[in-house]
């Protein structure tokens, strides 16, 4: 992955290097690490799989059956590339949704996702079957995750003066810096949390009526499809924002969801 100084070289934009630095925001970029699902100690952060739940907990609902889950994110694991300091320090996310129907998350949608938290003993977790295996509801490829942090850069910088070809070639530099493609023309799945989301339509955030000084991207899963088999309509992302009064509160019931595609 090139780095934003080799970026702006390329796309002609070194002049601009200082705004575009200072609308930068550090985000925190997910790797996937293929490897077999007992190495993944309990309560380790991973995508796909069988999500490490309380004993008493169960797979959250979506209308006549079971979510999927897409992935659990230990705090302690994440906590190190938080530069703003916003996340908790402890506890475990985990991601369910409705993979096979993919609701857009509107009103007429709620309860197609599910955030749960869990901030207790760890000792409590344990390896949570599916309670059903259908041709709707079935374990994804699992992946243990690593983190790296990844500058992101706003579709639109607010104070910025850009020439058409300026902008132009803005866009395709922050798409190329959140979204590398290898020679190919193959694009690296861009699994993010924090920072600015890869918006497709609309901005997520005005989507959302979030202020952006309050907005934050929890979480956005790009399509995967040769690793994990996720295709969100067509070559699109779904993401999880929530505000931050909410996430200093661990209100993760106000989490909201959008999915976009092309």
């Amino acid at each position: 992955m090139k780095d934003l100084h080799s970026l702006l070289q390329e796309y002609e934009l070194l002049h601009k290097k200082s705004d575009i630095l200072k609308s930068a925001k550090q985000s925190i970029k997910v790797i996937k690490n293929k490897v077999k699902p007992e190495q993944i100690p309990l309560g380790s952060s991973k995508l796909g799989g069988l999500p490490d739940l309380p004993q008493d907990w169960e797979f959250p609902k979506y209308k006549n059956g079971y979510h999927s889950f897409l992935g659990q994110f230990n705090l302690k694991e994440v906590k190190p590339y938080d530069k703003e300091d916003i996340l908790p320090s402890n506890g475990i996310l985990y991601i369910f949704y409705d993979v096979i129907e993919q609701p857009w998350g509107f009103e007429e949608d709620e309860g197609c996702f599910k955030v749960l938290y869990f901030d207790g003993d760890e000792k409590e977790l344990r390896r949570k079957e599916y309670p059903e295996e259908t041709k709707d509801y079935f374990p994804l490829p699992v992946f243990k995750v690593t983190f790296v942090n990844r500058l992101t850069l706003p579709e639109y910088p607010e104070d910025m003066e850009f020439s058409e070809e300026d902008e132009e070639n803005y866009s395709e530099m922050r798409h190329e810096l959140i979204q590398p493609s290898n020679d190919e023309g193959n694009y690296e799945p861009a699994h993010y949390m924090l920072g600015y989301p890869l918006s497709i339509q609309n901005d997520v955030f005005d989507e959302f009526n979030l202020n952006p000084e309050e907005a934050v991207l929890l979480l956005q899963i790009d399509s995967d499809e040769e690793d994990m088999e996720l295709l969100w309509g067509d070559s699109g992302i779904i993401y999880f924002c929530i505000d931050k009064t909410s996430l200093v509160n661990k209100q993760f019931d106000k989490v909201q969801f959008t999915l976009q595609c092309f």
